[in-house]
């Protein structure tokens, strides 16, 4: 059973090292880590590299092109994206593998788990929870989390996926393909702490993405 360890990057020069290492750590060097990288202009490809980590590098920036680029260079029996700024424990991967046995897409939630104070604010809390509302009304499902930065997918989930996500959709561009596809999606608590850096996220990401769920529902 191989497993690759996705992590996404843009100018994630604070974080990316720590979680390498970390992944490593937890795996006992047992699963193959991928770096893959939309642009950064800091030092998060020269860390990737000294650590050699596979690298996947792309000049445009965006991270659904970038995963999307990635889904397709990956051939491991399971993979588990984890954003690289530190917010999330890789120690959690092994409960999102565990849950992989059973299900195809499985989500880390962070509102069924624990956060730590101060590690999200008061707006990012509501506008996850009404975001998430919106997707399970749309696609009749009853998760926690949907903007999450911590997902788990079988080979055949992965493989099968249309991304089409230009970049912060990403996460909803997974949920709606795993209704659409007919994808058994489950999610786990996992735990979520204080960024490395500073966060890439805006409110206009947010009507973004609420427009994506509509739109998607309608084709």
């Amino acid at each position: 059973m191989s497993i690759a360890i996705l992590l996404p990057t843009l100018n994630e020069e604070e974080g990316i090292g720590g979680m390498i290492d970390k992944v490593r750590e937890v795996s006992k060097g047992e699963w193959n880590v991928y770096v893959v990288d939309s642009g950064s202009t800091d030092k998060t490809v020269e860390i990737a590299k000294a650590r050699k980590a596979n690298l996947i590098h792309l000049e445009k920036r965006g991270k659904g092109i970038a995963v999307k680029k990635a889904f397709s260079a990956i051939s491991e029996d399971f993979l588990v994206l984890i954003d690289a700024d530190m917010s999330y424990s890789p120690e959690d991967i092994n409960w999102v593998l565990g849950q992989l046995k059973a299900c195809d897409v499985v989500l880390g939630s962070r509102f069924r788990g624990h956060i730590e104070k101060g590690a999200i604010s008061g707006m990012n809390i509501f506008g996850n929870s009404a975001l998430t509302a919106m997707a399970n009304a749309l696609y009749g499902k009853s998760v926690s989390d949907v903007c999450t930065g911590m997902w788990g997918f079988t080979k055949k989930a992965y493989k099968s996926m249309e991304i089409d996500a230009p970049h912060f959709e990403l996460e909803v561009n997974f949920f709606t393909q795993a209704a659409k596809l007919g994808l058994k999606l489950c999610e786990v608590p996992i735990s979520y702490q204080k960024r490395a850096g500073t966060s890439k996220l805006g409110i206009g990401d947010g009507f973004k993405i609420g427009t994506y769920l509509i739109t998607h529902k309608l084709k």
